[in-house]
């Protein structure tokens, strides 16, 4: 375990006594800096008035981290040892255990540089010596006038007593630059069209759910799902400009059309429970023919050559179904080839095809599914995928290209909320897209024109609670116990009842929040600007485990509530850990794993420290004791059920398969029998009860509206906690005169 993983772990009990003072002007004239303003990917350092932003938001850092920034900053490529951090940020008058303080800030700037030790972008640890900033700076553009300034003079006057420090700025200066003139030229605007205003209005007046939409290569006609639980499901056409429009199918597994470069055919997916298919259709509605098979596991995005012959698309391999690639399917004998290859533990999919055909852009995702980011690469093959964001967050739907193959359109909440974001597929700092406002995803332009279309969806989930009158029938129909701002996901209760605990994106990022059962009075436990989740309470009610996305990877932390800092919990380094539980005695940490091509399995570490040990043999998530302390059960990510295991151990036993793969959190044991949510046809899900006595499914509840993720059971066996939608919708909307 390295040193920053070990401040980390420990920061929650951060304790010492030293003297707090701002950086001086003699210190700050150390840093050799002409420029007040440092940046570097997507932050920006004031070392005049000692604050750090992430785009321009001002992100929480506290003094000492802050020092320790600015001196590595100072001898940027440099070893700076810990004695000399010792002598410059500790003297000899200040009391404190030095060692600890310095991995603490260390561990402080980390995070809030969302950096890693094991895999630092940014801060590098020496062994035994110190540290090393390793981030290429970026020109400082709002304080340089680019006519004025040649890049050596520029790198001069960062670094002007290092040789190898000024070649370096200046070629980092010159890509700057380049980006700057090149999104200039772009978008410089010519006297007409600065008479031009961009303006956001909806596609079609549908009732329902619009969403995948697909431009037309001539701009006319948007394709798009359409669903409102009725007989109007399938995928639809609808002219721009107008009120008129046309279904083309009607199953309810269609998604994600694509247009052929002529405009007379469709290609769209079709889902099912025993596998996936791929349609191709006239655009006018007609015979359909179907074109590849595959299993149902396979990801969206679905993307037309421009020359006619070939679809790509996320192409899942049978055997694995976590495994997917970019692969090319031939439309004349409907054979595949693979175009990327993700490393071991990675996804590729929802690919889009440049306007030229040259290129080929697509996402690049963890298995987790948290961290995405946006690759590039030629349609031939032949080369590596570049890769052009580094934010591993959510990416929602595939990426669109601009009619001129420069540049990238991608939906993400990079920004914290979800909005469009555009890059050079050359490689740029993303820029938000001008014109769309609220949640934004699924982008599509059209080959020729200025438009662009998008999905905005609207929805808010709740956390509700139904209480039993026994294992097998409910007392009241259920209530919403938690209706704050925000989306919810993944509930659950403190063990006396009182409290509930969550995950929540109320204030933009997913955090932990507890409620109190009855009130409104609610606290945000984290504020870790990533992802958390799966929020478990310590059998004494103390601790609340969860797990974090920092950057590419998944960890374990735990907080105690209330108050707490959340710390780091050593697991299993460069893996996925995620979706914690406790013991019933509260000395054990259970918790899956998955590193490379390996699926999740279990494994269980003491709570205060120790190797962990692997439970499962043939994959495991989402690990839960049994009330009696006598099985383990557990859900498999790869292929769906709950199963359960002695927990001295033994063979494991399928006990429920009615829970699918994705579904993992949706279910509770208790010592008769499992609740969880079943999802039947017609879109009707119900809270039911598998009685391990009898092995008979009960239904309890038929939800009312769409669930979300999430179902848990009170400690006495008498409350049901989940997630369902106060209100959800979905429309399309197009932007006129986008450039």
């Amino acid at each position: 375990m390295s040193r920053g993983r070990k401040a980390l772990a420990r920061r929650g009990s951060l304790t010492f006594a030293t003297k707090s003072r701002p950086i001086s002007g003699e210190e700050m004239s150390e840093t050799r800096f002409a420029e007040a303003m440092v940046s570097f990917d997507v932050f920006q350092v004031d070392l005049r008035s000692g604050e750090l932003h992430r785009e321009g938001q001002r992100v929480k850092l506290q003094e000492q981290p802050f020092r320790v920034l600015s001196l590595l900053i100072e001898r940027a490529g440099e070893i700076v040892t810990r004695d000399e951090l010792r002598e410059k940020l500790w003297p000899a008058d200040t009391f404190v255990d030095f060692d600890h303080s310095l991995n603490s800030a260390v561990a402080r700037l980390r995070e809030a540089l969302r950096d890693s030790a094991e895999k630092p972008r940014f801060i590098e640890t020496i062994a035994k010596r110190g540290y090393r900033f390793i981030a290429q700076f970026q020109a400082t553009t709002p304080k340089v006038d680019v006519s004025s300034v040649s890049p050596r003079t520029q790198s001069s006057s960062l670094f002007r007593d290092r040789i190898p420090g000024r070649i370096w700025m200046g070629s980092t200066f010159c890509l700057t630059i380049f980006c700057v003139l090149t999104m200039w030229a772009l978008y410089r605007a010519s006297p007409d069209s600065q008479l031009e205003r961009i303006e956001v209005v909806p596609l079609v007046g549908l009732r329902g759910f619009q969403a995948t939409p697909a431009f037309s290569p001539d701009g006319t006609l948007v394709a798009f799902r359409q669903s409102d639980g009725a007989r109007n499901t399938g995928i639809f056409a609808a002219v721009v400009g107008g009120d008129k429009t046309l279904q083309l199918t009607a199953d309810p597994g269609d998604c994600c059309p694509t247009w052929s470069p002529d405009g007379r055919q469709l290609a769209f997916i079709r889902y099912s429970e025993k596998d996936v298919s791929i349609f191709t259709i006239p655009a006018l509605g007609g015979t359909e023919h179907r074109v590849y098979r595959g299993p149902p596991a396979m990801r969206a995005g679905l993307s037309w050559s421009p020359n006619g012959d070939v679809l790509v698309f996320p192409e899942t391999n049978p055997t694995d179904p976590t495994r997917s690639v970019i692969s090319l399917l031939s439309l004349t004998d409907s054979s595949t080839r693979a175009l990327t290859s993700p490393p071991a533990g990675w996804l590729d999919h929802e690919a889009a095809f440049s306007p030229d055909g040259t290129q080929v852009a697509f996402i690049r995702s963890t298995i987790a599914g948290v961290s995405n980011d946006v690759y590039v690469m030629p349609a031939a093959g032949g080369r590596p995928p570049k890769r052009l964001t580094f934010d591993n967050r959510p990416i929602m739907g595939p990426p669109t290209w601009t009619p001129d193959s420069r540049e990238i359109i991608f939906s993400s909440d990079r920004g914290v909320a979800t909005g469009l974001w555009r890059v050079s597929a050359t490689g740029c700092i993303p820029r938000p897209v001008a014109g769309p406002v609220g949640d934004a995803k699924w982008p599509s332009i059209p080959a020729k024109g200025n438009t662009l279309v998008y999905e905005q969806g609207e929805s808010k989930f709740n956390v509700w609670r139904l209480d039993l009158k026994d294992a097998k029938h409910h007392a009241l129909p259920p209530s919403a116990l938690v209706s704050e701002k925000g989306d919810k996901m993944r509930p659950e209760l403190s063990p006396d009842g009182k409290k509930i605990a969550f995950e929540s994106n109320r204030l933009g990022f997913w955090d932990i929040w507890t409620c109190n059962v009855g009130s409104n009075n609610c606290d945000q436990v984290t504020s870790l600007h990533g992802t958390a989740g799966r929020a478990r309470w310590s059998p004494d009610g103390r601790h609340i485990a969860f797990e974090f996305h920092p950057q590419e990877r998944s960890e374990i932390y735990v907080v105690e509530v209330p108050g707490g800092l959340p710390h780091l919990v050593e697991t299993i380094a460069g893996a996925d850990n995620l979706s914690p539980s406790w013991s019933r005695d509260g000395k054990w940490l259970y918790f899956a794993s998955k590193r490379g091509a390996e699926p999740f399995q279990v494994w269980k570490m003491p709570v205060q420290g120790g190797t962990p040990t692997r439970i499962t043999k043939n994959g495991g998530m989402s690990p839960v004791e049994s009330p009696a302390g006598q099985f383990l059960y557990y859900s498999k990510y790869e292929q769906g059920g709950v199963w359960r295991m002695p927990l001295q151990g033994g063979e494991e036993t399928e006990v429920l398969r009615d829970v699918e793969g994705g579904s993992w959190p949706d279910w509770a044991v208790t010592e008769d029998g499992i609740y969880y949510l079943r999802y039947r046809k017609f879109r009707v899900v119900t809270i039911d009860f598998f009685e391990f006595a009898t092995g008979r499914t009960i239904p309890i509840w038929t939800l009312d509206k769409e669930p979300g993720w999430g179902l848990s059971l009170s400690r006495d066996g008498k409350s049901i906690v989940y997630i369902q939608s106060e209100f959800s919708e979905s429309n399309l909307m197009l932007v006129k005169n986008f450039r």
